[in-house]
């Protein structure tokens, strides 16, 4: 079963990376759609940024509140980081606004984030497997198991971003 620390460093490395990403893109890359209504790296970046203020705020308000007590969670850990091979996402959850169009202006909001979330878990008092909350699409999930959706959901969009950036050469 995966420690906090080592949930922690994923979390670390899948921001890591995703800034590193984000970085590269040009001001054409950051900003281009492959069609109408598409999302831009902006739009993925500021949604990435999003869902995880969007789990912070559900593990520091629900998690808390919702022992496990004795049920098992609807998926297992290794698991996590293949959810996405479904393609299901949740509707109107995390939707982008549009307003990243620079990631220079961006950047330290993504950044800032990222870290409240980390270190929300890293002072969390309570057994983050005691406690679990659903997901919209993949059910129950502990704690612990919500910080590894952040850093799999924060590796899946660095993909979205890596074709997004080869498709705007």
């Amino acid at each position: 079963m995966i420690t906090k620390p080592d949930a922690l460093q994923f979390v670390r490395d899948a921001t890591t990376r995703f800034v590193e990403q984000c970085s590269l893109a040009t001001n054409t890359q950051w900003n281009s759609r492959s069609k109408p209504g598409a999302w831009s790296m902006g739009d993925v970046a500021e949604h990435v940024a999003l869902a995880n203020r969007g789990i912070l705020s559900r593990l520091s308000k629900s998690l808390v509140a919702s022992p496990i007590e004795g049920r098992v969670p609807d998926i297992i850990d290794d698991e996590i980081p293949y959810l996405f091979y479904r393609g299901d996402e949740p509707p109107n959850v995390a939707t982008p606004t549009g307003a990243w169009t620079s990631w220079g202006e961006a950047k330290t909001t993504f950044e800032e984030g990222a870290m409240a979330l980390l270190k929300w878990v890293d002072e969390a008092k309570l057994d983050l497997r005691a406690y679990g909350v659903p997901h919209p699409v993949f059910g129950l999930m502990d704690g612990m198991q919500w910080v590894l959706f952040a850093a799999a959901h924060t590796e899946r969009h660095r993909a979205q971003l890596i074709g997004i950036g080869h498709d705007a050469r």
